[in-house]
């Protein structure tokens, strides 16, 4: 049998094995309606964390095990926001994870998108007062900056608090982690932000942005919450390879969530979608060269936690390439996309594989800092996050992503099925492909890739960059 057909009877039995089992929606149910939320440190996140390893016991994976790692959690309290000025209401708002508890009475200064210039031209204004924002702006395949750089401009120009508006209507409070105190951000003492920030929704950000328009507005805040020390899991498990066991393909995507939601496009989907791969390669140990790891990452919404802890601690391992999952499995499926970061000369590769394997995908590359590849990518490992297109079309930002309708419902076992094969098959040809054309970066390259990306200076004082 020629390389070719033997990958040809692997696709098929991946895709027969996939096609017939609902089990990817099994899970997806249990981790959704009966664990709920999976907040990072909490109860159900470490349940989550059990679950997961005994389904890879059962799938029959090998070396399956809890990576355990410090992080600090984050547990809500009562949220009042009152409109005080140019009259008295009681304004919907939630404390958004590492808020502070606070009190605090201010006049509002509306920065509109929140882009850099926006804050910019608002600098002199800004110092003692309340900053209203947009949350994400970008539409599918845009890029605009992150909540996280926002705030940041937000504490470095003076503000007191920060205001996030959804740009998805329907009532929906915006979430989404907090900068710190600290660098690392691993202790409660450093976790914690320094100013309070909270989600709103379109409806009521629409209202401020009106009211600010005609004159003075003046907010009355007060939120109380915890953060305190915790713990997370990675869930690591393995199809361990034949000649060239020594060599590593990861595949990963986070199971924790907001508190708000079930977390289910993010990223359940993805993380069931990295399950399943590892359920139907498991049959295929003995068969592949390389050694498959497939990873649930912990606390991913917090600050990337469990992906840097593996990384930090496996950095001597020979990785070929890391495949990221979150936003994989939403949507209906067949219009998947593979987004490189940073490894533009890897897009005619996978757009010639997306042709072999008789399913086109969209390619490109576009460096992000804001998901699970990106540790990996600043230690200079060849990376791709693959998502699915149609999930958010229409919507902007994450669209149901990081509100209370994150839910089971937005998804389909078709689309998980679909990202599942696309991705089971990628990782077969990673394995097996000897000419593969990407290498592992030195950390030269890899520096002067992220100061032309400008998140440099944020990773050296965060001392996350690794160290020759």
């Amino acid at each position: 049998m020629s390389d070719a057909e033997r990958l040809q009877a692997i696709d098929r039995e991946i895709a027969g094995a996939i096609w017939v089992s609902d089990e990817p929606w099994k899970n997806l149910v249990y981790l959704c309606d009966v664990l709920g939320h999976r907040f990072a440190g909490s109860s159900q996140e470490h349940a989550a964390a059990e679950f997961l390893k005994q389904k890879m016991e059962a799938y029959g994976l090998a070396h399956v095990q809890l990576e355990e790692f410090p992080i600090a959690t984050w547990e809500r309290g009562p949220c009042t926001l009152i409109l005080v000025e140019p009259f008295q209401r009681m304004l919907p708002a939630i404390a958004m994870p590492y808020c502070p508890s606070a009190a605090i009475e201010g006049e509002v200064v509306d920065v509109g998108e929140g882009e850099l210039p926006d804050f910019e031209r608002c600098r002199d204004v800004i110092p003692g007062r309340i900053v209203l924002t947009d949350a994400e702006t970008n539409r599918p395949g845009e890029r605009k900056s992150h909540r996280i750089d926002k705030f940041g401009w937000a504490i470095e120009r003076g503000a007191i608090a920060c205001l996030f508006v959804n740009q998805n209507p329907g009532q929906l409070h915006i979430t989404g982690g907090l900068r710190g105190r600290g660098p690392r951000g691993v202790r409660a003492d450093e976790a914690e932000a320094p100013i309070p920030g909270l989600g709103l929704s379109y409806e009521t950000g629409m209202l401020l942005r009106r009211l600010a328009k005609q004159g003075t507005v003046r907010l009355r805040l007060e939120t109380q919450n915890r953060t305190r020390d915790s713990v997370s899991y990675n869930v690591i498990g393995e199809i361990p390879g034949t000649t060239k066991a020594d060599e590593l393909i990861l595949v990963g995507g986070h199971y924790d969530g907001h508190d708000i939601s079930q977390g289910a496009t993010d990223d359940a989907a993805g993380a069931v979608v990295g399950l399943e791969v590892g359920r139907v390669l498991a049959p295929l140990r003995g068969q592949l060269q390389r050694t498959v790891r497939i990873l649930c990452f912990g606390a991913e919404e917090l600050g990337l936690f469990g992906s840097w802890y593996h990384i930090e601690h496996h950095a001597q391992e020979h990785i070929r390439f890391m495949l990221n999952l979150d936003g994989a499995g939403r949507g209906l499926g067949g219009q998947e996309e593979l987004r490189l970061s940073g490894w533009a000369e890897l897009v005619p590769y996978f757009q010639q594989l997306g042709q072999q394997l008789a399913y086109p995908f969209g390619v490109r590359d576009d460096l992000n800092a804001h998901s699970d590849h990106f540790p990996f990518a600043v230690h200079g490992i060849p990376n791709g996050t693959l998502v699915s297109r149609d999930a958010t079309a229409g919507m902007i930002g994450r669209g149901w992503g990081h509100t209370e309708a994150d839910t089971l419902d937005k998804l389909s076992l078709r689309g998980v099925q679909l990202a599942a094969m696309l991705a089971a098959r990628l990782v077969v040809r990673l394995s097996e492909d000897e000419a593969f054309p990407a290498q592992r970066r030195d950390l030269a390259a890899v520096r002067q890739q992220l100061a032309d990306a400008g998140v440099l200076d944020e990773l050296l004082a965060s001392g996350r960059f690794p160290q020759a």
